[in-house]
């Protein structure tokens, strides 16, 4: 990578474009938003011109940035689901291998959710376009993709594994009746052999891997015998690993250097002491030695299991033997490893020096400095990091690109994010390969994302620079970025950023990225209509989100008594084109529960002509329970006592909280104390236990037809006959569903009289006015659905 202010400077001068800075005071000013009926109203700023005002363009967000080809697929995909015409045979044809053909140029992973539209699109293929020679894919088209495929994500996945295995079966079939009889090849099997034990698979691919070395015994076919042992390594096989390697030994694989390696290692790093030392001293084939991995990786082992005393012998031996450059380095760490200091170890190099004065290669160099700052690195000591890099310039080593990343590991792994981004200056003259350095500036611009008082055109400038080079930010750096954007309500370059990126993600790590604007609306701190722009977003870029992540959005605009942008977004998962992602009985149950919380009419009918289109919805108690709740709420309580009867008609049946939500209803409504004493009638009738909540219910729907006189008979029997005592509950019942403040009165002066407890208790809650001038106890009478 060089330098970039010559890189960009240069850019702009062969494409013919203005230099501008983030900074600059000539950079076109943000758009700002208002917020009007729920609807975003962008207002592009306005500029004073010589004939008068005028006004820029509207700012055009950036188009998706999706893989060539998969497009074609994800409408395939999406064909499949509505049961509509899919696209021709000859588009999928052509995105299927423009999508492969690209993830081999770009040398990137084929991803868990590609893989599937990958899969799903092959398929169709198979099945659908018989008539065409191979189904339109050539030997060559599959060949392409059973390499890209090779490149599995760390995670894996079972769609990459089964695509794989499709893919390949076909390849061996046609390659077995091709008239020449051609034997699969090696690169074939390599790369499948590569997506088996990544996936899991290790087993398949030892038998796959023996009949192919029955067949085919060159040295090159060997090498398949390493990913089989890396398999059962990563899968932690003990028992297959030593079996497979007894098969080997019937083919007569010859052990080398990096056969040992991977052996080795893998006992090693599971600190398997007995193991590591046997493999580590086994005799290598034509006399190799071991590799420098192999030994960084045995010194690691020594320290970590207190095998100082046979390491020492190790390295003491090598010593003897006269080292190479690469042994020096390992012994420079293993002496660090040893408590030895910077000072002690410059004497050692000093003592190499002269003991190879005839030999000018073996000198402290810039790999012998790496190898020593990187170890301080996991020993997280920057301090002695710094005395390294030191060293190397007392011995005149030149830093380089390794050089300045171990510097930004270790400076932000201690929160000195200015000491990394210094280092990050110094990091972008120098080249670097295959964007090794990407992992390490996200890690960067994460950092300085988190700091109290963010340097927004530092981390705008790095983040220029990634795009420049068309280099991917991780998930973790985007939710970061979007959280700075959407701190700052800069709504178009948060979609500007997912647009970019977020479709190259898997769908975890789309979460992350989502789970930033959720946060964002859920935290109170940050205004509805703040809150509103970034739902709009969210429900944009991230079509995939499941219903509880939904139902909890629609909920927080219930909270924030906002029952209109609530049932919006619940609309939003009605409209969903995915079956499963569309409201369930129980997202139907919550959101007239925040209806009528609300008492939003309006919202009600809107939710309630969905809910008798919705065909896959079939209704239940809790839910006729809720739509009483919503009627009653919403001074209807004639409309929700013919949900009751729906209730008692159906096979379910009412619950007590069915009960409790019709006596409400009998309460409001007029002459509703007839249908309160049907339900208690039916009640008593099937000797159905009265529970203190019904009874309560029951005495309001009575009061609330300002039957006083007959309430005090039904309190005053109700421990005789039911076994309940009287509590604050009832009685502060039965003073807020009287109507008028002269009977509120009148139950007042009864109560004081005869429960004087009971009322002071009550008169705890508190009280507040209605619109009427009446009081009322602020008491919970609330019912769940």
């Amino acid at each position: 990578m060089g330098s970039h202010l010559t890189r960009h400077i240069f850019h702009k001068i062969l494409i013919n474009e203005p230099i501008l800075h983030r900074s600059c005071l000539s950079r076109t000013i943000k758009h700002t938003t208002c917020q009007l009926n729920g609807t975003i109203v962008r207002r592009p700023p306005t500029r004073r011109t010589l004939f008068g005002f005028s006004s820029k363009p509207e700012r055009k967000n950036k188009a998706v940035d999706i893989d060539p080809g998969l497009s074609m697929m994800l409408e395939l995909n999406d064909s499949c689901k509505s049961r509509t015409r899919p696209p021709p045979a000859n588009q999928l044809i052509k995105a299927f291998n423009l999508f492969f053909n690209v993830k081999n140029q770009s040398q990137s992973q084929v991803l868990g959710i590609q893989a599937h539209f990958a899969a799903q699109t092959f398929r169709h293929l198979q099945e659908t376009n018989k008539s065409e020679a191979g189904f339109g894919l050539s030997l060559s088209d599959l060949q392409v993709a059973l390499r890209a495929l090779a490149r599995v994500p760390s995670e894996g996945s079972a769609t990459h594994h089964a695509l794989a295995r499709d893919v390949f079966a076909e390849i061996e079939r046609r390659s077995s009746e091709s008239p020449q009889g051609l034997p699969l090849s090696l690169e074939d099997m390599s790369a499948y052999v590569t997506v088996l034990t990544m996936t899991g698979h290790t087993l398949e691919t030892r038998d796959l891997v023996e009949d192919f070395s029955r067949k085919d015994c060159t040295k090159l076919a060997n090498r398949l015998w390493i990913h089989v042992i890396k398999g059962f390594g990563k899968e932690n096989n003990e028992h297959e690993l030593a079996r497979t390697i007894e098969i080997m030994k019937e083919f007569q694989v010859p052990l080398d250097c990096k056969l040992h390696q991977v052996i080795t290692t893998h006992y090693a790093r599971n600190d398997n002491v007995e193991a590591t030392k046997n493999w580590y001293v086994h005799p290598l084939a034509e006399g190799q030695v071991p590799t420098y991995h192999t030994n960084h990786v045995v010194l690691q082992f020594c320290i970590r299991n207190q095998e100082l005393e046979w390491g020492s012998t190790l390295f003491r031996s090598i010593l003897e033997r006269g080292p190479n450059k690469s042994t020096w380095d390992i012994i420079f760490i293993w002496a660090a490893i040893n408590g030895k200091g910077v000072d002690e170890i410059d004497r050692m190099m000093e003592v190499m020096v002269r003991r190879n004065e005839g030999n000018s290669t073996i000198r402290p160099d810039i790999v012998t400095i790496n190898g020593l700052v990187e170890f301080a690195n996991s020993r997280k000591d920057p301090y002695t990091a710094e005395r390294y890099i030191a060293l190397g310039q007392k011995w005149r080593v030149t830093p380089n690109a390794q050089t300045y990343m171990l510097q930004m590991d270790y400076r932000i792994s201690v929160g000195d994010v200015d000491g990394a981004g210094a280092a990050y200056s110094k990091l972008q003259v120098e080249e670097t390969t295959k964007d090794e350095d990407v992992h390490l500036v996200n890690k960067l611009i994460q950092a300085m994302c988190t700091v109290r008082y963010v340097d927004y055109d530092a981390v705008m400038g790095i983040v220029e620079d990634l795009n420049e080079r068309k280099a991917r930010l991780e998930p973790e750096t985007c939710s970061a970025l979007c959280a700075l954007h959407l701190g700052r309500d800069e709504w178009d370059d948060a979609i500007d950023l997912l647009t970019t990126h977020t479709f190259h993600y898997s769908l975890e790590q789309r979460a992350k990225v989502r789970d930033v604007f959720v946060n964002f609306c859920l935290d109170r701190g940050n205004s509805t209509a703040r809150a509103w722009d970034a739902y709009m977003i969210f429900r944009q870029v991230f079509e995939e989100t499941d219903v509880r992540t939904r139902t909890i959005m629609m909920r927080e605009f219930f909270q924030r008594k906002r029952s209109d942008m609530a049932c919006h977004v619940f609309g939003h998962m009605r409209q969903h084109f995915r079956q499963e992602l569309r409201p369930k009985v129980e997202t139907y149950v919550e959101c007239f529960e925040g209806i009528a919380g609300a008492a939003d009419l309006e919202g009600l009918e809107m939710v309630h002509n969905m809910l008798k289109l919705d065909f896959a919805i079939e209704p239940t108690t809790s839910l006729y329970n809720s739509l009483m709740l919503s009627y009653t709420a919403c001074e209807m309580p004639d409309r929700s006592l013919e949900f009751w009867e729906d209730i008692a008609n159906s096979r379910e049946g009412p619950t007590y909280n069915s009960i409790q939500i019709a006596l409400r209803a009998c309460e409001e409504t007029p002459f509703g104390d007839r249908e309160a004493r049907t339900i208690w009638h039916r009640m008593k009738d099937m000797d159905i236990e009265i529970t203190r909540e019904v009874f309560a219910s029951y005495a309001g729907a009575l009061a609330g037809q300002a039957l006083f006189e007959e309430v005090k008979d039904l309190i005053q029997g109700m421990e005789s006959h039911y076994s309940l005592v009287l509590d604050a509950l009832t009685l502060g019942t039965v003073y807020n569903a009287i109507p008028g403040q002269n009977k509120k009165d009148e139950v007042e002066r009864w109560g004081r009289e005869n429960y004087p407890s009971i009322w002071t208790e009550l008169e705890k809650f508190g009280r507040r006015k209605t619109e009427d001038g009446s009081q009322l106890l602020q008491i919970a009478r609330d019912v769940r659905a």
